[in-house]
């Protein structure tokens, strides 16, 4: 069974997409909502997916949004970063893990700009998957808001 841990993002994308992508490390990289959209975009050339500064695209939506702003005296929280560990037991392969970092999020994050960078920097080379979900919801134009943030990592489990 994977691993869901939630990290609160406050400020810029920009420091947590250097991060991920530094040094070619990334092995692949999902994107919904963005100027790339992986159900839009899959019969396009991939390298036109790695001139999509996705960053600077959620950064630019939040901002037009006023959501960088403090909201009730505490720092806005600008995105989310999940990182889906699978269990080195569960063997699980680079499509399959592409494959259930999808469906989960789309399924949570539908209306919000995501970001889905995979790595297997860790002992052993497992991989895994760091979801970053900007807080605009697009449809309705709102912060994101996860009323029950256990029933996120169920819902992952439930799926695996």
């Amino acid at each position: 069974m994977p691993i869901l841990k939630p990290i609160s993002g406050h400020g810029s994308v920009g420091g947590i997409r250097r991060y991920l992508e530094k040094k070619n490390r990334a092995l692949a990289k999902d994107l919904f909502n963005l100027s790339w959209d992986e159900r839009a975009n899959c019969n396009d050339p991939q390298a036109n997916k790695e001139l999509v500064l996705w960053d600077v695209e959620m950064d630019s939506t939040r901002a037009e949004h006023g959501h960088d702003a403090p909201w009730m005296g505490k720092r806005a929280r600008t995105f989310k970063h999940f990182v889906i560990s699978p269990d080195p037991h569960d063997q699980i392969d680079l499509q399959a893990l592409r494959d259930l970092a999808s469906s989960w999020v789309l399924k949570h994050f539908p209306d919000n700009q995501i970001a889905i960078v995979y790595h297997d920097d860790n002992a052993g080379s497992i991989p895994h998957a760091h979801i970053v979900v900007n807080s605009t919801n697009l449809e309705t134009g709102n912060r994101m808001q996860t009323e029950h943030p256990e029933d996120l990592n169920r819902d992952l489990q439930d799926m695996a």
